[in-house]
């Protein structure tokens, strides 16, 4: 029996070192771990590095625009400077020759006047003929102008002898009956009717309604015929030489009466119109009334003061009535004022009913109501 001259630690040891032999021989992949975090980080790096270029781009140019915005500031006033410079150290030489003196002293313009001109005013306004009031009146030594400034006053203050405006709104309203809620601010013509008394009773049907128009100038407004009104205090002083006139179309009646077939036109008897004044109401839209508005609105502001009758035949067309009593009301009339003239025109209510009569709106061409101040310049004048 032969013995193994190796001990056994030694056996063990070739052991393991097959088993590590065994390990190397496990097959490892050749591909290449990339991670998506770093091509993230190179990316946003690479964006910073792009914004911080652009923005130093867009900072040197601003600098560069600022700069050369500086330099031209800077020799514009170098400019302005030198020449003021020059007009300071060398005005003397810059004056026109003929102001020098001449040799001859017989021919030197005295540059101070001997005597005080008497066409120096106090204020510029003042006419170069108007004398001094601590000196004696003399002559100008120049000759006067052609026109004098004060014969002929400004265009913008000159005063008109007649003044005629056009109304701003203008509508008619049904007081009651089956119309009361609806709006007629556009229609080319105004009604007006007196009603039926009797049928307005309580429990009583209205079978013919009251109409009433409203009219609305304001003369604070310039138009083409006109230009605004003057203040009261360039009216003239005399009494009842200012005339002022509400002219309106009336529409004539050419046919019969609806309710009447056998009455003719000249049977048809006038209509007694009422014109009243209504306090101002800048805020009050005409043209959007109803009846109900009108009846609901407090009485201060519908009730008015009667100012003139006018009775209208059936074949009128152009009404002239004299209103000038609604611009010279009594003292204790408070709220009316010469910038708004507001008019109602209604029907006397104990006349018989009769068919209504119309008068053009002021959207009818030609035939709009008019207000017509007229003498308005002084007789004096």
């Amino acid at each position: 029996m032969a013995y193994d001259n190796r001990f056994e630690d030694e056996h063990a040891l070739d052991d393991l070192a097959l088993s590590l032999d065994e390990f190397d021989d496990i097959p490892v992949s050749s591909e290449k771990i990339e991670f998506d975090g770093l091509k993230k980080a190179a990316a946003k790096s690479e964006r910073r590095r792009e914004r911080k270029r652009r923005r130093n781009e867009r900072t040197g140019k601003i600098a560069a625009i600022v700069l050369l915005g500086l330099i031209i500031l800077a020799v514009f006033l170098s400019v302005s400077l030198v020449k003021e410079t020059e007009h300071i150290l060398y005005q003397d030489e810059l004056k026109e020759m003929t102001e020098s003196p001449t040799m001859s002293p017989t021919e030197t313009k005295p540059t101070i006047p001997t005597t005080p001109s008497p066409t120096v005013a106090t204020k510029p306004t003042l006419s170069v003929l108007t004398p001094s009031p601590t000196g004696p009146r003399t002559a100008p030594p120049n000759q006067a102008p052609t026109e004098s400034p004060t014969v002929t006053p400004a265009p913008s203050s000159a005063m008109m002898d007649s003044y005629n405006f056009e109304p701003i709104a203008d509508t008619y309203i049904d007081l009651n009956g089956p119309y009361k809620s609806k709006i007629h601010g556009r229609e080319e013509t105004l009604s007006v009717q007196r009603g039926n008394k009797e049928s307005t009773l309580p429990g009583q049907e209205v079978t013919l309604p009251a109409i009433v128009s409203l009219i609305e100038f304001d003369t604070t407004k310039e138009s083409d015929i006109s230009k605004s009104l003057p203040k009261r205090s360039r009216w003239p002083e005399a009494e009842d030489q200012v005339k002022v006139m509400l002219r309106i179309h009336h529409v004539p009646k050419d046919s019969p009466m609806d309710n009447n077939d056998e009455l003719s036109i000249e049977d048809i008897l006038p209509v007694n119109v009422e014109v009243y004044r209504l306090p101002n109401n800048h805020e009050m839209i005409i043209e959007s009334l109803s009846g109900e508005d009108f009846q609901n609105a407090p009485k201060s502001v519908t009730e008015g003061i009667l100012i003139a009758q006018q009775m209208v035949e059936a074949t009128d067309t152009i009404l002239d009535i004299d209103i000038t009593s609604a611009m010279f009301l009594s003292e204790d009339a408070i709220g009316y004022d010469d910038d708004q003239v507001l008019l109602l025109l209604k029907v006397y209510w104990e006349e018989k009913p009769t068919q209504r009569d119309l008068y053009a709106s002021r959207e009818a061409d030609g035939q709009s109501p008019q207000l017509i101040f007229s003498n308005m310049v002084s007789e004096e004048l």
